[in-house]
């Protein structure tokens, strides 16, 4: 690895040596920051003291040079610098990694999996929406044809689309991540680890064009050599041995082709993009020593939080089992950057996050929590800030509209928070962002903020010492009685009563919802396993946090060997504003026959039971009486 090492004047170092030894060296006090004005006796010897102290200077900015010399590697290489000046970035996904992998449909192209073309238009939005790199991931599944000579080549037009859209990045202001994407589990994980192997012989022709057509793109054009990286094996060892392979033969195609290639950053995967896997990779890159390489992994948080297996909270334990477990979320993120700071960074390779974000983004609006959503993203790049990390949001066309006039995000309050985070860190309330009311309350509510540095400023519209009060030293706002129950009183339909805006001097506002809810009550249904069953629910208010089904009080359903409760978004759907609770047939797939008891816990505290019946392929359910809170 090429060092980039901080050097220090040596006037200072130089100036203690020489009056160690004479007067005659002629160092200028002023070099250390004395008086220029020469004392009385400047010319006589030096004393034994001013000898001693001379040496005691010399020695301290020895050790602080040592020092800085230690630090100075993951400081200032070229690689760290590059990561540093890619800031906060998006993908633009589901566009031209979008394919139709059914050969015997047509290919649709960027519009393949959904999305509209891509416009100029879009890319303005989002880099004027403070974003500073842009990865765009490309597939070249079916777009490339195999020549007689065995010679794949990809398709021209295919081709200058693709650069196209680069360079309208590159005129955006973006830095721009090139990438090779689904193709890594398409084709290229059956490769058998022959060099003569067509997937790998493929995968170098195509890296031999893409670096040769885009050899002119400017430095803040990089180049991942390839996506998720997973191969066939034995082992984790043969695994990574390919995975070196990979890496290895898009560094020389790319280094070869000329142009800026010589210098271009290229970005190298670890296995599966894990941060569990990056010592293998740091040899790699180590033994290249070339500091034009960043290193990558992709975040999305533990998968019972990011999916939402029943742990809906940032900081709730990790309990899936029964069993007491300290891990949460946010201390999962803790080690998870400090891994790859401690591997890469701490040695001179910056890292980019290529892709963070949480599994139930876009499985449905309510899988993830709101506020417990919010409070990840704000950690993740209050992480990413500490550790000099480059994080790239994924966004398949679920987070920003790519369709609505003005490109908003389809859930503002990320947006607000995304960009918020790209200058500091925001507020929030240490709870639930969610306060559930059945009656009138008799004393007044208190909310507990996590300030993270900021000042508590006002709730919108409310009076201060009418309508709530502001305890600094505490750091909590207490909502009045009497403005709650006023509230309570004014309407009395199920759900929101209102949506409280707390602001800061600095950060995203935080918005606390304040809701009316009943006992929620299941009515019936009838259906096929291969259907999934729709199920009536009058929710009232009450919104569903989990559920965990029985067969005879033993778990069943997906994951239920090792999770006591089921996939939101996965083995059931909820959809509150047409009062409907789906059970999958994914659940039906994996569930015992007869008699199975669902428990639900809603957020508000309230468990309910309702029973269904699997008789083969027919399933119905029967409802009966919750137990409250």
């Amino acid at each position: 690895m090429k060092k980039y090492l901080k050097t220090r004047p040596l006037a200072a170092m130089l100036c203690a040596a020489a009056l160690a030894v004479s007067l005659l060296a002629g160092c200028s006090p002023t070099s250390s920051g004395q008086d220029p004005a020469v004392p009385a006796g400047a010319g006589d010897a030096p004393s034994e003291a001013s000898v001693q102290e001379a040496s005691t200077q010399a020695k301290a900015e020895e050790a602080q040079e040592a020092e800085e010399k230690e630090a100075a590697p993951a400081a200032r290489s070229a690689s760290q610098a590059y990561v540093e000046a890619m800031g906060h970035g998006w993908n633009l996904g589901n566009s031209f990694d979008g394919v139709n992998t059914d050969e015997d449909e047509g290919d649709e192209g960027e519009t393949a999996w959904g999305n509209p073309v891509v416009t100029r238009e879009l890319l303005h939005a989002v880099r004027e929406q403070g974003f500073d790199s842009i990865r765009i991931p490309l597939t070249l599944f079916r777009r490339y044809s195999t020549g007689a000579d065995g010679q794949c080549v990809i398709d021209e037009e295919w081709l200058a689309r693709y650069k196209e859209v680069v360079d309208w990045a590159v005129e955006e202001g973006f830095y721009v991540m090139v990438n090779i994407h689904h193709d890594s589990w398409i084709w290229l994980k059956y490769w058998d680890g022959d060099k003569a192997s067509e997937e790998y012989v493929r995968f170098v022709q195509m890296w031999e064009q893409l670096a040769e057509y885009l050899k002119e793109e400017p430095e803040q054009v990089c180049f991942e050599t390839i996506n998720e990286p997973d191969f066939e094996g034995e082992s984790d060892e043969e695994k990574q041995k390919k995975l070196d392979a990979i890496n290895l033969a898009a560094y020389h195609a790319i280094r070869d082709r000329g142009g800026n290639n010589s210098s271009r950053m290229i970005v190298m995967p670890t296995l599966w993009t894990n941060h569990e896997k990056c010592g293998p990779l740091l040899d790699l890159v180590q033994g290249l020593e070339d500091d034009h390489i960043i290193a990558t992994v992709h975040y999305y948080s533990e998968w019972v939080y990011s999916a939402n297996l029943g742990v809906t909270g940032f900081d709730d334990p990790i309990d899936v089992t029964g069993d007491a477990d300290e891990k949460t979320a946010r201390k999962a993120a803790d080690a998870a950057l400090a891994m790859v700071h401690e591997a890469f960074t701490a040695n001179g390779i910056g890292v980019v996050v290529g892709e963070y974000g949480l599994l139930g983004y876009d499985k449905g609006e309510g899988c993830n929590q709101p506020g417990e959503e919010l409070k990840y993203y704000e950690y993740m790049n209050e992480l990413a800030r500490q550790y000099g990390l480059c994080l790239m949001f994924w966004d398949n066309g679920s987070g920003i509209s790519r369709t609505d006039s003005g490109y908003p995000w389809k859930k503002p309050l990320v947006g607000e928070l995304l960009h918020a985070s790209m200058s500091g860190r925001s507020s929030c309330a240490a709870g639930l962002d969610t306060l559930y009311f059945n009656k009138e309350t008799e004393t007044d509510v208190e909310i507990l903020l996590t300030l993270n540095g900021n000042r508590f400023q006002e709730i919108q519209g409310l009076s201060e010492g009418t309508d709530y009060t502001w305890d600094s030293g505490r750091e909590t706002v207490t909502l009045k009685k009497d403005y709650i129950n006023g509230l309570l009183a004014g309407q009395r339909e199920y759900g929101v009563l209102k949506e409280l805006v707390f602001c800061f001097d600095s950060g995203a506002d935080w918005h606390q919802k304040l809701v009316r809810y009943g006992i929620p009550e299941f009515g019936e249904a009838r259906g096929t396993a291969a259907d999934g069953l729709v199920i009536p629910v009058s929710f009232r208010g009450a919104e569903l946090r989990r559920m965990t089904a029985y067969a005879d009080e033993e778990r069943t359903g997906p994951n239920s060997d090792w999770c006591r409760y089921l996939e939101h978004s996965g083995s059931y759907f909820v959809d509150s504003q047409k009062e409907t609770l789906t059970i999958d047939k994914s659940f039906f797939d994996q569930c015992a026959e007869g008699e199975i008891r669902f428990e639900a816990e809603f957020f508000d505290g309230q468990r309910a039971e309702f029973w269904l019946e699997k008789n083969g392929e027919q399933v119905r359910t029967y409802v009966g009486e919750p137990t409250g809170r």
